[in-house]
């Protein structure tokens, strides 16, 4: 009885010696953790809600697209352009590895057992990524040179860490949120969200009410807003020939002259002649009736 209470009390020194060894032993490395993060500046991706990002031409855009199961999220992030043009870009994404160009979703046996185990992973671009008709919600955040440099580093770091894919516990949604908690953005509370949901949530919660519009490759040409030109009338369509023979044209009417410069109209011949005629008659009915005048005065 006596040894056995002697050998407690032993056992309760040496476990107390080793709780204080590590006590001692962690209390440098803690103070030296928290002498380093108090160096290492921090820093707060500042959202944009207005238009134009002056001094911020790197972005970070987080996307949920459409899948053949509940989707999938990713973040693209790169480099533009005055005009807001992709110029430099990469994709970052946490998925089921098995898919390649030659093998289209191979990864299918992968993405099923992984609701159960881990499974092996890629953290790169998948297929349908880059298809602008599959994207179902988008969270753009316009960085500088220095923010896009340490996600950058960030992001790299996470796909390096995550060689494996769960549905549950490490996901591409997990992996997207980690990605923005490094951002000191806010994130959803909820930790099992759909990627649209997801990312819906994160722009609401950083201030952002309405959607943003997609940005567009240099390569392509094109711009962020498209601007509607006006369409060109349409042409008359052409009637068929008809088997009925044209009207005919009315008759030019023929302009009158003016009466001053019109001439006067002949007499007829006929008529001319019969005056000629007439007249020597007419002298002598007149003489005549003079004769009798005259006479009649006299008696």
């Amino acid at each position: 009885m006596r040894n056995s209470s002697s050998l407690l009390r032993r056992t309760a020194i040496v476990v107390g010696l080793t709780a204080a060894a590590v006590v001692l032993l962690f209390q440098p490395l803690s103070a030296n953790a928290q002498a380093s993060s108090a160096a290492e500046e921090k820093w707060v991706v500042k959202t944009s809600t207005g238009k134009g990002h002056p001094g911020r031409p790197y972005f970070i855009e987080f996307r949920g697209r459409a899948a053949a199961n509940y989707g999938h999220l990713y973040v693209l992030y790169g480099r533009v352009n005055g005009a807001d043009q992709i110029v430099a870009s990469r994709i970052a994404g946490l998925h089921p590895a098995g898919d390649a160009a030659d093998c289209y979703n191979c990864s299918l046996f992968n993405w099923t057992v992984g609701h159960l185990v881990p499974v092996p992973s890629e953290t790169g671009a998948s297929d349908g990524d880059l298809e602008e008709k599959y994207v179902t919600a988008r969270y753009r955040v316009w960085l500088t040179a220095a923010e896009f440099k340490k996600i950058d580093v960030y992001i790299r770091k996470l796909q390096a860490d995550n060689p494996t894919w769960n549905a549950l516990f490490n996901n591409c949604v997990g992996f997207g949120r980690n990605i923005a908690e490094f951002m000191g953005l806010k994130v959803p509370m909820f930790v099992w969200l759909e990627p649209k949901d997801f990312v819906e949530g994160l722009r609401e919660q950083n201030g952002l009410k309405e959607e943003q519009l997609p940005l567009k490759d240099a390569a392509s040409g094109g711009t962020r807003v498209a601007r509607a030109s006006p369409l060109p009338q349409p042409k008359p369509a052409v009637e068929p020939a008809s088997d009925a023979q044209p009207a005919a044209k009315p008759a030019t009417p023929v302009k009158k002259k003016p009466v001053a410069s019109a001439k006067p109209h002949a007499k007829p011949a006929a008529t001319t002649a019969s005056a000629s005629a007439d007249e020597p008659s007419t002298l002598a009915t007149i003489l005549h009736r003079s004769q009798n005048m005259n006479g009649g005065n006299a008696q």
